[in-house]
C-alpha cells in the first residue's frame, strides 16, 4: 500500500508540474532569406503579437479656439520634441515656429513672415538636432534655415529646386529629397490628353552646414500625369502612388514604393542591406457619385501620414483604414518582424521617450496639439 500510496504521489506531482510549464507559443511564420547579399524579410499578414488599442492616454493639449493668440493654432503641420520634453510646433498659417515647455505654457515664436534672415516665406518642414539645433525648410527663399532653442538665428544653406521632405539623423546630418521629371515639361507637346511621365526620386544628405552634399540614390516608379494646354499653361497630377522614406537616428534610411508592400533598408552609402514586408491584399475604394462612379486600388502605406521610429528603434508604418475616426499603424521592429498592429484615434508626428505627440481636430473645428503617454504594449 505505501508503495502505491508513493507511486501516486510521483504521478501527482509529474502532472503538476506539466501544468505548470509554459508552453511555447506557435511559431510565426516568417520568411528569412539573402538574396544578393541581402537580407529579405517576408512576413504574413498578420502580427505576430495581435492588434493593440486604447494604448494612448492623454496627458496634454496645447491649443484654444479663442483666447491668449500665443494659445492659439492657425495651421499646424508638425510637432517635435525635445530631449527635455519643450514642443515645438511648426505653424503654416502664422508662418512660425511656436514653442511650448513640457507643461505645455508658451515660451517663444522663432522665425516671421519676410526675406531677411532668418525669416520664412513659406515653411514646409523642420527637424531637430541632437545637439539642440532646429532646421527649418523655407521653400520660397529656397532656404533652410538654423536657430537654436533660443530662436537665434544661427545662419543657414540654400537650395535649388524643390524639397520635398527633410529628416535629420543622431549624427546632426540633413536629408532632404527631391523630384525629378526623366522628360522636360518643356519637351512635351501640346495634347487634350495626360501624357504619363516618369519621375524619380532622389535622396540626398548633407552636414549641418549644407557641406558635404551625397547622393544615397534616385529611387524610381512614381508617374506623373501632365497635360499641355498651350505653350505657358500645364496641367498636372502627382503619380498614384508615391515613394515614402524615413531616416533612424543611425542614419539608415528606411525607403519603400507604396503600390507593393515592400521596405528597403540602406546603409549610410547607400547600400541595400535588408528588405521586409508582409503578404498584402490591396483594398480598392470607390469615389464619386453613382453617375460617375470610379474605383481607386488604395496605396500599400499611406503616404500622407509618413513612418515614425519609436524609442526601441521600431518603425511604426501607417496604412489605409476605411474608417475616418482612425488611424492604423503595422509596427515593424529593426529586423524587420512585424511585431504588431495598432490602432489609433489620431496620426503620430513623433515618439520621444514612451511619448506620442499629435495634432488633433476638436469637435468645435479647431486644432490642437496633444501629448500622450504610450501604455506598454509589449514591444
Amino acid at each position: 500500500m505505501r508503495e502505491f500510496k508513493t507511486c501516486l504521489l510521483f504521478i501527482f506531482i509529474g502532472i503538476g508540474l506539466f501544468c505548470c510549464k509554459k508552453l511555447p507559443k506557435a511559431t510565426y511564420p516568417v520568411i528569412t532569406e539573402v538574396i544578393d547579399d541581402v537580407q529579405v524579410v517576408t512576413n504574413p499578414n498578420y502580427p505576430r503579437d495581435g492588434i493593440v488599442q486604447d494604448i494612448l492616454e492623454e496627458e496634454l493639449s496645447i491649443g484654444l479656439e479663442e483666447g491668449p493668440e500665443e494659445y492659439m493654432l492657425n495651421r499646424p503641420f508638425d510637432v517635435k520634441a525635445a530631449d527635455d520634453g519643450t514642443i515645438f510646433v511648426l505653424d503654416w498659417g502664422d508662418v512660425c515656429i511656436k514653442v511650448y515647455n513640457k507643461d505645455g505654457t508658451y515660451l517663444r515664436t522663432i522665425g516671421q513672415k519676410g526675406q531677411g534672415p532668418g525669416d520664412f516665406g513659406f515653411l514646409l518642414f523642420m527637424a531637430l538636432s541632437s545637439d539642440g539645433r532646429i532646421f527649418v525648410m523655407n521653400t520660397v527663399n529656397r532656404q533652410v534655415s538654423i536657430f537654436n532653442v533660443s530662436g537665434d538665428y544661427l545662419g543657414g544653406f540654400g537650395f535649388e529646386g524643390s524639397l520635398n521632405e527633410m529628416k535629420t539623423d543622431g549624427k546632426n546630418r540633413i536629408y532632404y529629397s527631391k523630384h525629378k521629371r526623366k522628360t522636360d515639361i518643356g519637351e512635351l507637346p501640346v495634347t487634350e490628353d495626360f501624357i504619363e511621365v516618369e519621375s524619380i526620386i532622389q535622396i540626398f544628405r548633407n552636414d549641418a552646414d549644407g557641406e558635404n552634399q551625397y547622393l544615397l540614390g534616385d529611387f524610381e516608379g512614381e508617374i506623373d500625369r501632365i497635360k499641355r494646354i498651350g505653350a505657358e499653361n500645364v496641367m498636372s497630377l502627382s503619380s498614384e502612388y508615391s515613394i515614402v522614406w524615413e531616416v533612424n537616428r543611425e542614419g539608415l534610411l528606411y525607403e519603400g514604393f507604396n503600390r507593393d508592400y515592400t521596405i528597403n533598408v540602406f546603409d549610410q552609402d547607400g547600400k541595400k542591406m535588408l528588405t521586409f514586408g508582409r503578404d498584402y491584399e490591396p483594398v480598392t475604394k470607390e469615389f464619386g457619385s453613382e453617375d460617375n462612379l470610379r474605383k481607386r486600388t488604395m496605396p500599400a502605406y499611406d503616404p500622407r501620414i509618413g513612418w515614425r521610429f519609436d524609442d526601441e528603434g521600431n518603425i511604426w508604418v501607417s496604412i489605409y483604414s476605411e474608417n475616418e475616426g482612425e488611424v492604423i499603424y503595422d509596427v515593424f521592429s529593426p529586423e524587420g518582424i512585424y511585431i504588431k498592429q495598432a490602432v489609433l484615434p489620431c496620426r503620430i508626428c513623433e515618439i520621444k521617450k514612451g511619448k506620442v505627440y499629435s495634432i488633433v481636430p476638436t469637435e468645435e473645428g479647431y486644432m490642437t496639439v496633444k501629448r500622450f503617454s504610450l501604455k506598454n504594449i509589449g514591444i
